[in-house]
C-alpha cells in the first residue's frame, strides 16, 4: 500500500489531482483517479486539492500507539513549523501534550535543521559545481525519478529529520524509537528510503497527532507549558519559512544573488529544475521546496495565510531564543558537531517513453480531435492541452473518456439515438395497437359480411323476379330498380369488408411493380382534377419481378392516388417512387403536396368507414381495404403527414411475398 491512495467511493471524476500532480503519478482507471505508488513522490498536492476527501494518507497512529505501550523510550520530534500549525496554543502546551501521550522526551527538529545548516555552510564554500538542496524529500524523489541526470547535483546532506535522528542515536544508541511529527506527507516515504532507513520509526502528520490527543482526551488549552528536551536550536527554528536554510546557515542571498536561487512551490521549482537539467542555470546553489516553505505543508491544521504563519514562526524564534538563555541551554550545533550529516542518492528513472506522432494522432482521433480547431485545450480532463492528454493516454495514464467535450458530444449522440429509438418504439407500439384493433374489426367485419350476404342475395333475387313481372306494366318498376341498385351497393360493401378482413380470394402472378403503378395512373387518367396535378415518377427499373396479386395491388395504388388527387383540389405535385429498401424488400412511396391530415386523424385512417369526405364522396373503406390487401402480401403501410404541407404513404413489400398468404 502506498503512502497516498484513492478512496474509490469518494472519487468523482473531477481530475483536479491529475492536474496538480507534478509527477504524473495519477492513473485514471474507469474514471477513478488512482495513485501509482512507484511514481508517487508524496508531495501531497493531490491531498490538498481534493475537495471530496478521496485521497487517503497512510496512517502511523497504530504503530505509535503500540510503541508507546510496549517500548520504554519513544522520542517525539516536532517539526519547526509546529507553532504555525497550533496557532491558538502556546508552544509549550503542544510539548506538554506529547508528554501526556506517553512520549519519554520531546525534541525540536529545528535542532536537526541547525546541524544541516552547518553542513551546507561548509559545502557551499567548498563546492565548485551546482548544488540542489535536499531537506525536501519530495524534491529528492522528483529528481531521482524524473530528472535522474541531476542526481549528482543533489547536495549530499541529510534532511533535518534524519539529522536529528542521527543525533539522538549518537546520544542514546539504538534503543530509542523516534517519531517525527510535522506537516509533511513525504516524510513517510523518506523514513523508508534505503539510503537513510532505520533511523525514524514512524511519521505522524499534525492531523494524526491531534487525533491521538483527542482519542486520549488530552486538553491542550488548559495544560501547563513544558520545555523541549535537548540543547538549543538557535536561529534554525526559522528553517520552515522561505529562505530559512540560508538564514540559519549564514549564507547571504543578497551578497551571492547570482550564485543562489530560492524557489518554492511546484509551479516555480519544477521549471527551475528542468532548466538546470538543460544546463541553463549558472547558480551555485538551488534552494528548492515543493511547498511555499514547510509552513505551507499539505497537513497544516489551519487556513492561515503564509504571511501570518511566517509571523508566528518569527515570533517563536525570538521567544525561544530568550527562553533558551533563561534555561542556559547549550548550542546544539556544538553538542552534535561530530554527527555525520552526509547521505547518498539513487537514480530511479521513471520517465515514460514518448509516443510517436502517429500514436498521438490516433488517440486524438478517438477523442474526435481531427484538426487543431477541435483541440479546445479546456483542461477539464486535468491536462493543460488536448495533445498532452493524448500523450498521457498513449502512456497508459489517462482514458479518452476523460475529455469533457468528447463526453458531451457522445452524450448528445446517445440522446439522439435514444430519441430515435423511442420514436421507433412508439411507432412500432402504435402500429401494433392499430394492427390488433384492426384485426378485431376484421374478424367482426367478416362475421357481419357473411351474415349479410345471404339476405342481400335473397333481396337481389326477389327484386329481379319482381322487376320481370313489372316490366313495362307498373309505375313501381323504378322503385324496384332502386332496391336492386342499393342492394348491389350493399353487396359491394360486403365484398370490401371481406377484403379488409383478408378473407377475399387472391391470385398471384409474376408482376413488375412499376407496371402496376403505370396501370393505376392509366385507370385514373379521366379522374377529375388529375390534369391540374404534376405527376413525378421516380421508378427504380432494376427492381426484380414480384409474385403478387397485381389487380389487388393496383386497387391499393388507385385508392392512394385517388386520395392524393382529392387532397390537391387546387393543384400540386404527386410523386411516385419505387426503390429497394434492402436486399429483401421493396418500398413504394406515394407523396402529395395537398392539404395534409390532422394528427388526431392519423390513427383512424385504416379504420373501416372512417372518412373526412362529404356524404356520397366515399365510404371510408378504401384505406381499410388497402391495409387488408397489403397484410395478405405480408406488407406494411404507414403514413407521414403535416397539415398544409402534404402527405406521404410508405408501402413495404417483401420480394418473396409471403406466398402462403396468397391463394
Amino acid at each position: 500500500m502506498g503512502v497516498v491512495t484513492t478512496i474509490k467511493e469518494k472519487c468523482r471524476r473531477c481530475y483536479t489531482c491529475v492536474r496538480e500532480c507534478p509527477a504524473k503519478a495519477i492513473k485514471v482507471v474507469e474514471g477513478q483517479a488512482m495513485v501509482i505508488e512507484e511514481r508517487c513522490i508524496a508531495c501531497g498536492n493531490c491531498v490538498k486539492v481534493c475537495k471530496q476527501g478521496a485521497k487517503s494518507i497512510l496512517s502511523h497512529k497504530e504503530i505509535v500507539y503500540d510503541m508507546l505501550e510496549n517500548d520504554g523510550q519513544v522520542i517525539a520530534c516536532l517539526a519547526p513549523s509546529f507553532p504555525a500549525a497550533f496557532d491558538t496554543l502556546k508552544p509549550g502546551q503542544v510539548v506538554a501534550g506529547a508528554r501526556v501521550l506517553g512520549f519519554s522526551e520531546v525534541w525540536e527538529v529545528a535542532l536537526g535543521a541547525a546541524l544541516v545548516s552547518a553542513a551546507y555552510e561548509k559545502l557551499v564554500r567548498q563546492n565548485g559545481g551546482l548544488l540542489i538542496t535536499t531537506p525536501c524529500p519530495a524534491i529528492v524523489g522528483y529528481v531521482e525519478k524524473y530528472l535522474p541526470q541531476l542526481v549528482p547535483c543533489l547536495a549530499p546532506v541529510v534532511s533535518p529529520m534524519i539529522a536529528l535522528a542521527r543525533a539522538l542515536k549518537r546520544r542514546y544508541g539504538d534503543k530509542p524509537r523516534i517519531v517525527f511529527i510535522g506537516p509533511c506527507i513525504a516524510k513517510k516515504v523518506e523514513m523508508e528510503d534505503k539510503n537513510v532507513a532505520g533511523l525514524v520509526s514512524a511519521v505522524l502528520t499534525f492531523k494524526e497527532f491531534t487525533q491521538m490527543l483527542e482519542e486520549r482526551n488530552v486538553d491542550l488549552v488548559n495544560m501547563e507549558s513544558s520545555d523541549f528536551d535537548g540543547p538549543d536550536a538557535g536561529v534554525a527554528r526559522s528553517f520552515p519559512i522561505s529562505g530559512g536554510l540560508l538564514k540559519s546557515s549564514g549564507l547571504s542571498q543578497d551578497v551571492l544573488e547570482k550564485d543562489i536561487i530560492v524557489s518554492e512551490g511546484k509551479e516555480r521549482a519544477i521549471p527551475l529544475l528542468r532548466e538546470a537539467r538543460r544546463g541553463n542555470v549558472h547558480a551555485k546553489l538551488l534552494d528548492v521546496l515543493f511547498c511555499e516553505g514547510c509552513i505551507a505543508g499539505p497537513k497544516m491544521l489551519n487556513d492561515l495565510s503564509t504571511f501570518r504563519r511566517r509571523e508566528i514562526v518569527a515570533d517563536y524564534v525570538k521567544w525561544s531564543a530568550e527562553r533558551a538563555n533563561q534555561l542556559g541551554k547549550e548550542d546544539g550545533r556544538k553538542v552534535f558537531a561530530d554527527v555525520d550529516m552526509s547521505r547518498a542518492f539513487t537514480a530511479d528513472d521513471k520517465t515514460l517513453p514518448y509516443p510517436t506522432e502517429e500514436e498521438i494522432a490516433a488517440i486524438l482521433g478517438k477523442m474526435r480531435k481531427f484538426s487543431s480547431e477541435d483541440e479546445l485545450d479546456c483542461g477539464a480532463c486535468g491536462y493543460p492541452t488536448c495533445r498532452e492528454k493524448a500523450v498521457a493516454v498513449c502512456q497508459g495514464l489517462a482514458e479518452p473518456e476523460m475529455c469533457l467535450p468528447y463526453l458531451i458530444e457522445g452524450l448528445e449522440d446517445a440522446l439522439a439515438d435514444l430519441e430515435s429509438s423511442h420514436k421507433k418504439l412508439k411507432d412500432t407500439r402504435d402500429q401494433l395497437i392499430q394492427a390488433e384493433r384492426l384485426a378485431g374489426m376484421g374478424q367482426l367485419s367478416a362475421g357481419i359480411a357473411h351474415e349479410l350476404n345471404n339476405p342481400l342475395g335473397s333481396i337481389l333475387l326477389y327484386a329481379h323476379l319482381l322487376l320481370k313481372q313489372l316490366k313495362g306494366k307498373d309505375e313501381s318498376e323504378e322503385d324496384v330498380k332502386m332496391i336492386m341498385s342499393e342492394a348491389t351497393r350493399c353487396k359491394n360493401i360486403v365484398r370490401d369488408l371481406l377484403n379488409f378482413s383478408r378473407q377475399g380470394s387472391f391470385e398471384r402472378e409474376s408482376t413488375d411493380i412499376n407496371e402496376i403503378l403505370e396501370k393505376s395512373l392509366e385507370a385514373l387518367s379521366a379522374a377529375p382534377g388529375l390534369d391540374d396535378i404534376k405527376v413525378v415518377k421516380r421508378f427504380d427499373r432494376t427492381i426484380p419481378s414480384m409474385t403478387v396479386d397485381g389487380s389487388q395491388l393496383q386497387q391499393v395504388f388507385v385508392n392512394l392516388i385517388s386520395n392524393a388527387v382529392w387532397a390537391m383540389k387546387d393543384g400540386g405535385t404527386l410523386t411516385l417512387t419505387t426503390r429497394m429498401k434492402d436486399a429483401s424488400a421493396v418500398e413504394v412511396l406515394v407523396r402529395d403536396t395537398g392539404c395534409g391530415i390532422p394528427e388526431e386523424n392519423l390513427k383512424k385512417l385504416f379504420t373501416p368507414f372512417f372518412t373526412t369526405k362529404k356524404m356520397g364522396e366515399g365510404t371510408g373503406l378504401g384505406l381499410a381495404i388497402s391495409y387488408g390487401i397489403l397484410k395478405m402480401h405480408s406488407g406494411q403501410i404507414s403514413v407521414e403527414s403535416a397539415v398544409g404541407e402534404g402527405t406521404m404513404f410508405r408501402i413495404e413489400l417483401p420480394l418473396a411475398a409471403a406466398q402462403s398468404g396468397i391463394r
